[in-house]
């Protein structure tokens, strides 16, 4: 699934398989499991989490706004509406593993180039708390932090395709996640579009040979 500006609003923010904006809510972090162990439920998520299990947290996912009415579960455990969920963890960051945020809530950033670390590839994650399959790339640019010292990682909030952050870089751009790629002296060498972990393993490979 692609986590479009065509599709219905979920939030105010992008969503997919909706029925009225009204009916939905935000994807929040309360359903993600707290280890790489966690116990899965029936319903496919952590049971620790689950509303379907421990009815009783039901009202700390609706205080978050993260509840899907149409299917009275939390948005961050519908399949229904997104059956691209993922609830793992994201690895644990080694000290000194780069990673700035350049825009928390949709402030725009101008420029990226003057961003870009000398002598580092420098990978611009333009990214959503509502689209699961920015998550994914956090994972994989995570277990790289963890492993490269030549990349340096900068998340930059979109929040809504009206903020002014999306507005700025984002005119072209259909779905999330959208990477832009830095090469190691400073020059922009590839963006990639949506999910898709190879072509980002080949923008990082060019970056680094440059």
């Amino acid at each position: 699934m692609r986590w479009m500006k065509t599709l219905c609003v979920l939030g105010g923010l992008a969503a997919a398989g909706c029925a009225t904006p009204s009916a939905h809510g935000n994807l929040s972090s309360l359903s993600v499991a707290s280890s790489q162990d966690a116990a899965f439920c029936e319903h496919r998520i952590p049971q620790e989490n689950c509303t379907r299990c421990h009815p009783e947290l039901a009202p700390r996912f609706q205080a978050a706004k993260d509840w899907c009415g149409e299917h009275g579960v939390p948005e961050s455990q519908c399949f229904t509406c997104h059956p691209d969920l993922s609830f793992e963890p994201l690895p644990v960051l080694a000290p000194g593993a780069d990673l700035v945020k350049l825009s928390h809530e949709g402030e725009d950033v101008p420029e990226l180039a003057p961003h870009a670390v000398p002598g580092k590839v420098t990978v611009f994650d333009f990214y959503a708390d509502w689209c699961p399959p920015c998550r994914k790339v956090d994972a994989h640019m995570f277990s790289l932090l963890n492993t490269r010292q030549d990349i340096a990682y900068r998340k930059l909030n979109v929040v809504s395709w009206d903020s002014p952050l999306a507005k700025r870089h984002l005119g072209q751009v259909e779905n999330l996640p959208y990477l832009v790629v830095y090469g190691k002296d400073g020059k922009q060498v590839r963006t990639v579009k949506g999910f898709d972990l190879a072509a980002l393993n080949a923008a990082l490979a060019e970056a680094g040979a440059r």
